[in-house]
């Protein structure tokens, strides 16, 4: 999805795969090798030595949980906190049920009632429409985040929303979209992480709108039944989308670490 601002290779070696991300002459892991072992680890740092050089900073590898950080202090890499990913009950956020969720229902009841609404899969006439959505979600969303991160980020996820909707479907993602009226004002897209776990990767709206954002989540995880869990990411050090993540009450806040050369 952000093969604008990575390169990507899968490796092998060793009876392990390595998802190896490229950028300028450096290179990181991502996501921990897999299987997760102590000899897998020394395989990456190796390779990440010969390109980017001794030192800590830039050789890395990243996405590991709980379960993996303990071993790998173990083994001597250290190890440090980056993202925290949030998780929610599918059911939960799908049926809306219980004071907690009071607030949605009222949004998304309201624009029921005001508003054609029609939610759908995305289908490939609607990527023209979807560019002009994130057009205007951009536009709505800068003026907080002028001259900080978040700036930069918004700016660079424009070519990783086009590769995910025109191309995600050969990799496995799936995406829905909402039409008010004849107009696309929301899309949504997503991939299966494990058997018990779904991502949501994307999601624009027309913030203008009350209730939109509600109505979309709530629905892909309605399309989503076999599936006990949702996980929407990291808040990408953005206090509101923190805080908007925090409304729909996660069962768990995911703790994620990377771990630097030994």
């Amino acid at each position: 999805m952000w093969q604008d601002e990575f390169a990507y290779a899968l490796v092998e070696k060793g009876g392990a795969s390595f998802i190896a991300a490229f950028y300028g002459n450096h290179v990181y892991l991502p996501v921990p090798p897999r299987p997760f072992s102590r000899e897998s680890l020394v395989t990456a740092f190796e390779y990440m030595k010969r390109v980017n050089g001794a030192g800590r900073g830039i050789s890395r590898v990243e996405g590991l949980t709980d379960e993996q950080k303990e071993p790998a202090e173990a083994w001597g890499y250290p190890i440090r906190p980056t993202l925290v990913e949030y998780l929610y009950d599918r059911g939960q956020v799908a049926g809306l049920h219980g004071d907690p969720y009071r607030a949605k229902r009222a949004e998304i009841n309201r624009l029921l009632k005001e508003q054609a609404v029609v939610f759908r899969p995305y289908r490939d006439g609607d990527l023209k429409a979807c560019g002009g959505l994130f057009e205007l979600w951009k536009s709505q969303r800068l003026p907080a985040l002028k001259g900080g991160m978040g700036e930069k980020m918004l700016f660079s996820a424009q070519k990783a929303h086009f590769r995910a909707l025109s191309l995600g479907a050969d990799r496995g993602m799936d995406a829905w979209v909402v039409v008010l009226g004849n107009r696309l004002a929301a899309y949504a897209a997503g991939a299966a992480l494990s058997p018990d776990t779904y991502g949501v990767f994307l999601e624009v709206t027309d913030l203008t709108v009350k209730g939109l954002p509600a109505y979309i989540f709530a629905n892909v995880c309605r399309r989503l039944e076999s599936f006990a869990l949702i996980n929407t990411g990291d808040a990408e050090g953005l206090p509101r989308l923190a805080e908007s993540k925090e409304h729909w009450h996660p069962v768990r806040r995911l703790q994620l670490y990377a771990a630097d050369p030994a």
